[in-house]
């Protein structure tokens, strides 16, 4: 995939969107519906709401880590959960005893999912009831036709998927259902190629980006009952790419399954399953100007700490007839108290330096017009 940088040119001329309908800047001191699933069916509850696990708050905690986290000492088990998260290239959130969004969703699925089956099962349903209810995007879901596990079954035969495997077995069973499906690459930008495809329509137009077929290997590991996560790396400085990464470490690429991209595992880094929902968004948002605000305002909310996304956002509010400047300055401040500018500016990555920038100019604005 290649390497898209946002710059928002500001143009404070243009209003050409109606004001948005309700706040959203307090939909990011929460956590995301999905999210909220999970972190109440391990034992949390954001009872300030701030949309964090807070250590000494009463909010399940300490209670987490002692049962969740791995380690011999209560100091190794809480490193263990709490050690952080990469949004805009650098390491946030590490040993600050708080439990962040993505913290608790990486560890879900790397760690918790399939090893603690009751706390699985009921997790995995009522995020599948969720999605199917609320018509989200099935961007790792198979639809409720069985679309994908009908297709995947013809090649790889019945009961595939109900005896236990190894992670040589599982990935050997991926590689075949992806040439028995006849999957190829994708090239050029998704907004400018049909956009991000959902899982069944992966496997309807046997296609897909380096991230569609990431998270078709992620259904198939699911069904496998094998921890994994999508990770992406930079591979040159203008080439961006997604694979499969289990629970060990291991890269899982369909692009060059036998010998993976010479790029240490340290550099690989997590996109759970909730930031791949955002980038859908997002990736619908810049092909459909008719509903871009809305589409922003899903994207941020499934991956909030993404200044990109918040830029994104910020942008459509503000290029509105009668823009909200209270509003707009509240989703700016939420950004900036909850990143560390300094390593964005020093990480060498243009894409999050130039949306930076962005909502720093945003922000001028609208103090002075507020």
């Amino acid at each position: 995939m290649k390497k898209t940088i946002v710059v928002l040119l500001f143009i404070f001329t243009s209003f050409i969107l109606s004001a948005q309908a309700y706040s959203a800047s307090k939909y990011l001191y929460s956590f995301s519906p999905l999210a909220e699933i999970i972190i109440r069916n391990l034992g949390m509850e954001d009872k300030n709401a701030n949309g964090v696990i807070d250590k000494g708050a009463n909010e399940g905690y300490e209670g987490f880590i002692e049962k969740y986290g791995t380690g011999d000492t209560l100091e190794k088990k809480e490193k263990s959960i709490d050690g952080g998260f990469y949004a805009n290239y650098v390491l946030y959130g590490d040993y600050n005893f708080r439990l962040e969004e993505n913290e608790i969703v990486n560890y879900y699925y790397l760690n918790i999912r399939f090893k603690y089956p009751e706390e699985t099962a009921i997790i995995d349903k009522e995020i599948k009831t969720y999605i199917y209810a609320n018509n989200l995007p099935l961007v790792w879901l198979d639809d409720e036709k069985s679309t994908v596990m009908e297709a995947v079954t013809k090649v790889l035969g019945e009961g595939w998927n109900e005896k236990q495997v190894t992670e040589d077995e599982a990935i050997n069973l991926l590689n075949r259902a992806i040439k028995g499906l006849k999957i190829t690459g994708r090239q050029g930008i998704p907004s400018n190629n049909n956009g991000y495809y959902t899982l069944p329509e992966l496997i309807k137009n046997k296609k897909g980006y380096c991230f569609e077929v990431a998270l078709f290997g992620f259904w198939l590991f699911s069904e496998l009952k094998i921890n994994s996560v999508s990770a992406w790396a930079w591979l040159t400085s203008s080439l961006l790419h997604d694979v499969l990464r289990l629970n060990s470490g291991r890269i899982i690429d369909y692009f060059n399954s036998s010998k993976p991209y010479n790029i240490p595992v340290g550099r690989w880094q997590i996109a759970n399953p909730l930031q791949c929902l955002a980038e859908y968004y997002k990736s619908e948002a810049e092909k459909n100007n008719k509903n871009s605000t809305q589409l922003f305002e899903q994207a941020a909310f499934y991956d909030k700490y993404n200044v990109n996304n918040i830029a994104l956002l910020m942008y459509e509010y503000y290029n509105v007839n009668k823009p909200d400047y209270t509003e707009i300055i509240a989703i700016g401040e939420f950004i900036l108290k909850n990143i560390d500018q300094e390593k964005i500016k020093t990480s060498g990555h243009n894409e999050a330096k130039h949306n930076l920038k962005s909502i720093h100019s945003i922000l001028e604005a609208c103090y002075r017009y507020k």
